[in-house]
Protein backbone atom coordinates (compact mmCIF):
# COMPACT_ATOMS: atom_id res chain seq x y z
CA UNK A 1 0.00 0.00 0.00
CA UNK A 2 1.13 3.48 -0.78
CA UNK A 3 1.16 5.86 1.57
CA UNK A 4 0.28 8.72 -1.01
CA UNK A 5 -3.39 9.95 -0.98
CA UNK A 6 -5.11 7.91 -3.98
CA UNK A 7 -8.98 8.75 -4.66
CA UNK A 8 -11.42 8.33 -7.81
CA UNK A 9 -14.06 11.04 -7.24
CA UNK A 10 -16.99 10.41 -10.09
CA UNK A 11 -19.92 13.11 -10.40
CA UNK A 12 -22.30 10.13 -10.50
CA UNK A 13 -24.92 9.83 -13.74
CA UNK A 14 -22.73 7.03 -15.02
CA UNK A 15 -25.44 5.22 -16.45
CA UNK A 16 -25.04 8.38 -18.88
CA UNK A 17 -21.46 7.47 -20.15
CA UNK A 18 -20.69 5.79 -23.18
CA UNK A 19 -19.48 2.71 -24.13
CA UNK A 20 -15.91 3.96 -24.35
CA UNK A 21 -16.52 6.21 -21.33
CA UNK A 22 -17.26 2.86 -19.18
CA UNK A 23 -14.26 1.00 -20.11
CA UNK A 24 -11.99 3.97 -18.79
CA UNK A 25 -14.23 4.14 -16.09
CA UNK A 26 -13.73 0.20 -15.00
CA UNK A 27 -10.16 0.36 -16.32
CA UNK A 28 -9.71 3.39 -13.58
CA UNK A 29 -11.44 1.72 -10.94
CA UNK A 30 -9.51 -1.51 -11.38
CA UNK A 31 -6.00 0.69 -11.19
CA UNK A 32 -7.10 2.21 -8.08
CA UNK A 33 -7.71 -1.19 -6.18
CA UNK A 34 -4.94 -3.07 -7.95
CA UNK A 35 -3.63 -5.76 -5.41
CA UNK A 36 -6.85 -5.20 -2.88
CA UNK A 37 -8.66 -7.99 -2.06
CA UNK A 38 -11.71 -6.75 -0.66
CA UNK A 39 -13.14 -3.46 -1.02
CA UNK A 40 -15.72 -1.79 1.61
CA UNK A 41 -18.76 -0.01 0.53
CA UNK A 42 -20.44 2.25 2.65
CA UNK A 43 -23.70 2.80 1.97
CA UNK A 44 -24.93 5.28 4.39
CA UNK A 45 -26.14 7.69 1.62
CA UNK A 46 -29.02 5.73 1.69
CA UNK A 47 -32.06 4.47 4.32
CA UNK A 48 -32.28 0.71 2.69
CA UNK A 49 -28.48 -0.02 3.11
CA UNK A 50 -28.34 -3.69 2.13
CA UNK A 51 -30.44 -2.91 -0.68
CA UNK A 52 -28.36 -0.83 -1.97
CA UNK A 53 -25.22 -2.53 -1.85
CA UNK A 54 -26.78 -5.80 -3.09
CA UNK A 55 -27.47 -3.00 -6.12
CA UNK A 56 -24.17 -1.87 -6.34
CA UNK A 57 -22.40 -5.15 -6.33
CA UNK A 58 -24.76 -7.28 -8.60
CA UNK A 59 -25.55 -4.17 -11.39
CA UNK A 60 -22.18 -2.04 -10.85
CA UNK A 61 -19.20 -3.69 -9.40
CA UNK A 62 -16.65 -4.36 -12.29
CA UNK A 63 -13.80 -5.90 -10.45
CA UNK A 64 -15.07 -9.84 -10.15
CA UNK A 65 -12.04 -11.01 -8.56
CA UNK A 66 -12.63 -8.02 -6.30
CA UNK A 67 -15.17 -9.06 -2.80
CA UNK A 68 -17.39 -5.87 -2.45
CA UNK A 69 -18.54 -6.23 1.35
CA UNK A 70 -21.29 -3.33 2.44
CA UNK A 71 -20.34 -1.46 5.66
CA UNK A 72 -24.01 -2.44 7.66
CA UNK A 73 -22.81 -6.01 7.56
CA UNK A 74 -20.18 -5.24 10.52
CA UNK A 75 -20.85 -5.24 13.96
CA UNK A 76 -18.07 -2.74 14.58
CA UNK A 77 -18.08 -0.20 11.61
CA UNK A 78 -14.78 1.44 12.45
CA UNK A 79 -13.06 -1.44 13.17
CA UNK A 80 -14.05 -2.32 9.58
CA UNK A 81 -12.62 0.64 8.22
CA UNK A 82 -9.33 0.80 9.87
CA UNK A 83 -8.73 -2.76 9.03
CA UNK A 84 -10.20 -2.15 5.00
CA UNK A 85 -7.66 -2.22 1.73
CA UNK A 86 -9.94 -0.08 -0.01
CA UNK A 87 -12.85 2.23 0.03
CA UNK A 88 -16.03 3.23 -2.06
CA UNK A 89 -18.51 5.32 -0.60
CA UNK A 90 -21.81 5.54 -2.79
CA UNK A 91 -23.98 8.10 -3.99
CA UNK A 92 -27.54 9.30 -2.60
CA UNK A 93 -28.04 11.97 0.14
CA UNK A 94 -25.14 14.10 1.45
CA UNK A 95 -26.91 14.67 4.34
CA UNK A 96 -28.25 11.52 5.10
CA UNK A 97 -24.18 10.02 4.59
CA UNK A 98 -22.69 12.94 6.10
CA UNK A 99 -24.92 12.57 9.47
CA UNK A 100 -24.22 8.68 9.78
CA UNK A 101 -20.48 8.76 9.50
CA UNK A 102 -20.56 11.54 12.12
CA UNK A 103 -23.02 9.60 14.16
CA UNK A 104 -20.75 6.70 14.17
CA UNK A 105 -17.93 8.66 15.44
CA UNK A 106 -16.24 7.08 11.79
CA UNK A 107 -14.83 10.60 10.14
CA UNK A 108 -11.24 10.78 11.69
CA UNK A 109 -11.16 6.90 11.18
CA UNK A 110 -11.88 7.49 7.42
CA UNK A 111 -9.96 10.24 6.96
CA UNK A 112 -6.85 8.79 8.57
CA UNK A 113 -6.91 5.41 6.59
CA UNK A 114 -7.04 7.43 3.63
CA UNK A 115 -4.72 10.03 3.91
CA UNK A 116 -2.38 6.81 4.95
CA UNK A 117 -2.67 5.89 1.55
CA UNK A 118 -6.09 3.13 1.74
CA UNK A 119 -7.49 3.67 -1.79
CA UNK A 120 -11.08 5.50 -2.44
CA UNK A 121 -13.55 5.60 -4.69
CA UNK A 122 -16.29 8.40 -4.37
CA UNK A 123 -19.67 8.84 -6.11
CA UNK A 124 -21.57 11.69 -5.71
CA UNK A 125 -22.66 12.30 -2.08
CA UNK A 126 -19.22 9.94 -1.46
CA UNK A 127 -17.20 12.59 -3.55
CA UNK A 128 -18.94 15.58 -1.60
CA UNK A 129 -17.70 14.27 1.81
CA UNK A 130 -14.46 13.86 0.51
CA UNK A 131 -14.15 17.90 0.56
CA UNK A 132 -13.61 20.18 3.82
CA UNK A 133 -17.33 20.42 3.94
CA UNK A 134 -20.57 18.99 2.21
CA UNK A 135 -21.70 22.78 1.76
CA UNK A 136 -21.72 22.40 -2.47
CA UNK A 137 -23.96 19.54 -2.58
CA UNK A 138 -27.43 19.69 -4.43
CA UNK A 139 -29.25 17.43 -1.96
CA UNK A 140 -32.58 18.34 0.05
CA UNK A 141 -31.71 18.22 3.66
CA UNK A 142 -34.11 15.83 4.42
CA UNK A 143 -31.72 15.53 7.79
CA UNK A 144 -29.90 17.45 9.87
CA UNK A 145 -25.70 16.56 10.45
CA UNK A 146 -24.13 17.64 13.70
CA UNK A 147 -21.77 19.63 11.27
CA UNK A 148 -21.20 20.35 7.53
CA UNK A 149 -17.34 19.51 7.87
CA UNK A 150 -16.50 16.08 6.31
CA UNK A 151 -13.46 14.38 5.04
CA UNK A 152 -11.03 17.45 4.28
CA UNK A 153 -9.01 14.42 1.82
CA UNK A 154 -8.95 17.32 -0.72
CA UNK A 155 -8.36 21.63 -0.35
CA UNK A 156 -11.25 22.35 -2.59
CA UNK A 157 -15.42 22.01 -2.59
CA UNK A 158 -16.58 20.12 -5.70
CA UNK A 159 -20.55 20.47 -6.81
CA UNK A 160 -21.07 17.26 -8.45
CA UNK A 161 -23.96 16.82 -11.34
CA UNK A 162 -22.72 20.32 -12.51
CA UNK A 163 -24.19 21.54 -15.68
CA UNK A 164 -24.18 24.67 -17.51
CA UNK A 165 -27.01 27.29 -18.04
CA UNK A 166 -30.52 27.02 -17.17
CA UNK A 167 -32.38 23.57 -16.93
CA UNK A 168 -35.37 23.02 -19.57
CA UNK A 169 -38.26 21.14 -18.95
CA UNK A 170 -40.93 19.17 -20.91
CA UNK A 171 -44.69 20.14 -20.93
CA UNK A 172 -46.42 17.98 -22.59
CA UNK A 173 -44.56 18.19 -26.49
CA UNK A 174 -43.17 21.88 -25.53
CA UNK A 175 -40.14 22.40 -23.67
CA UNK A 176 -40.01 25.55 -20.92
CA UNK A 177 -37.03 26.92 -19.05
CA UNK A 178 -37.15 26.27 -15.12
CA UNK A 179 -36.25 29.76 -13.32
CA UNK A 180 -34.57 28.19 -10.77
CA UNK A 181 -30.78 29.20 -10.07
CA UNK A 182 -28.43 27.97 -11.89
CA UNK A 183 -25.55 25.77 -10.49
CA UNK A 184 -23.15 28.68 -11.26
CA UNK A 185 -25.35 31.05 -9.55
CA UNK A 186 -25.43 28.87 -6.67
CA UNK A 187 -21.86 28.76 -6.33
CA UNK A 188 -21.72 32.31 -6.58
CA UNK A 189 -23.66 32.34 -3.91
CA UNK A 190 -21.14 29.91 -1.93
CA UNK A 191 -18.77 32.68 -2.63
CA UNK A 192 -20.32 35.40 -1.07
CA UNK A 193 -19.24 33.85 2.42
CA UNK A 194 -16.61 31.36 1.77
CA UNK A 195 -13.53 31.83 0.26
CA UNK A 196 -12.63 27.71 -1.31
CA UNK A 197 -12.55 27.27 -4.71
CA UNK A 198 -15.35 25.04 -6.24
CA UNK A 199 -15.16 22.33 -8.86
CA UNK A 200 -18.18 22.10 -10.75
CA UNK A 201 -17.43 18.26 -11.73
CA UNK A 202 -19.90 17.54 -14.84
CA UNK A 203 -22.26 14.69 -14.80
CA UNK A 204 -20.47 11.58 -15.37
CA UNK A 205 -17.00 13.04 -14.82
CA UNK A 206 -14.37 11.52 -13.17
CA UNK A 207 -11.32 13.29 -11.15
CA UNK A 208 -8.24 10.50 -10.41
CA UNK A 209 -6.24 12.57 -7.47
CA UNK A 210 -2.98 11.15 -5.96
CA UNK A 211 -1.75 13.17 -2.76
CA UNK A 212 -1.67 16.85 -3.97
CA UNK A 213 -2.27 17.01 -7.67
CA UNK A 214 -5.56 15.66 -9.98
CA UNK A 215 -6.18 14.40 -13.79
CA UNK A 216 -9.96 14.96 -15.43
CA UNK A 217 -10.29 11.46 -17.11
CA UNK A 218 -13.36 11.21 -18.26
CA UNK A 219 -16.02 14.74 -18.68
CA UNK A 220 -15.61 17.97 -18.14
CA UNK A 221 -15.16 20.38 -15.05
CA UNK A 222 -15.23 24.16 -14.94
CA UNK A 223 -13.43 25.77 -11.69
CA UNK A 224 -14.22 28.45 -9.94
CA UNK A 225 -12.01 30.98 -7.66
CA UNK A 226 -13.66 33.87 -6.02
CA UNK A 227 -12.61 37.42 -7.71
CA UNK A 228 -11.35 34.99 -10.68
CA UNK A 229 -13.12 34.09 -14.08
CA UNK A 230 -14.50 30.96 -15.03
CA UNK A 231 -12.46 28.58 -16.29
CA UNK A 232 -13.37 25.44 -18.28
CA UNK A 233 -11.28 22.53 -18.17
CA UNK A 234 -10.98 19.13 -20.27
CA UNK A 235 -10.01 15.45 -20.40
CA UNK A 236 -6.49 15.02 -19.53
CA UNK A 237 -6.23 18.65 -17.20
CA UNK A 238 -4.32 18.41 -14.27
CA UNK A 239 -4.87 20.19 -11.10
CA UNK A 240 -3.36 21.16 -7.87
CA UNK A 241 -4.64 21.47 -4.88
CA UNK A 242 -5.88 25.05 -4.91
CA UNK A 243 -7.50 24.10 -8.18
CA UNK A 244 -4.61 26.16 -10.14
CA UNK A 245 -3.93 24.37 -13.75
CA UNK A 246 -0.71 22.47 -13.90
Amino acid sequence: MSDLMNLLLSSGGNSSLTEEQIVELHTQINNLFKGVKRVLFISYAQKKQKEYTNIIREKWWPLKDVELIGIEEFENPEEAIINSEGIYVGGGNTFLLTKKLQEKNLINSLRNIVMNGVPYMGVSAGTNIACPSMMTTNDMPVVMPKTFQTLGLINFQINTHYHEGNIWCKEGERFKMHRGETRAKRISEFHQFNDLPVLGLYEGSIIRWKDESGQLLIGNASIFIPNKALKKIVIGTIIDKNLNVL
